[in-house]
């Protein structure tokens, strides 16, 4: 199955977006957070993410989740070193992540978890 890396400002808020994920999850994948989670500061280096997504990856790829700013120049900088099968997602970060967990089965490729999770932008919540 795809791998996932959740990267964000706060290692904390990553930690609670991955948490809820794997309330749902209904197969075995792993789900990483991309922050140094034993440090207090914000922020994830180039190496934690890099760490997170050769973790994550068991063989099928891994998709990788980022919230805003310096967490999406750091995660493509990763993902451009690793060379590996490593896709960041233009989503929403909590509606990406949990439309990638719901989608994560066997048949699932990498690319077309990519596109659900980013299809998750178009998720209506109020309907008029």
């Amino acid at each position: 199955l795809v791998g996932l890396v959740v990267v964000s400002h706060s290692n904390k808020l990553a930690e609670e977006v991955i948490n809820f994920a794997k309330l749902l999850q209904q197969e075995e994948f792993k789900i990483e957070n991309g922050g140094d989670i034993n440090q207090k500061v914000y922020g994830a280096t180039v190496d934690t993410i890099k760490d997170a997504i050769r973790r994550a990856d068991e063989g099928q790829g891994v998709l990788v989740f980022v919230d805003m700013g310096s967490s999406i120049f750091n995660a493509a900088k990763a993902v451009e070193d690793i060379k590996e099968e490593v896709e960041i997602a233009d989503a929403p970060l909590v509606e990406g992540i949990i439309s990638a967990v719901a989608a994560n089965f066997d048949e699932m490729s990498l690319s077309e978890l990519k596109e659900i999770a980013e299809g998750s932008r178009n998720f209506k919540k109020i309907k008029k």
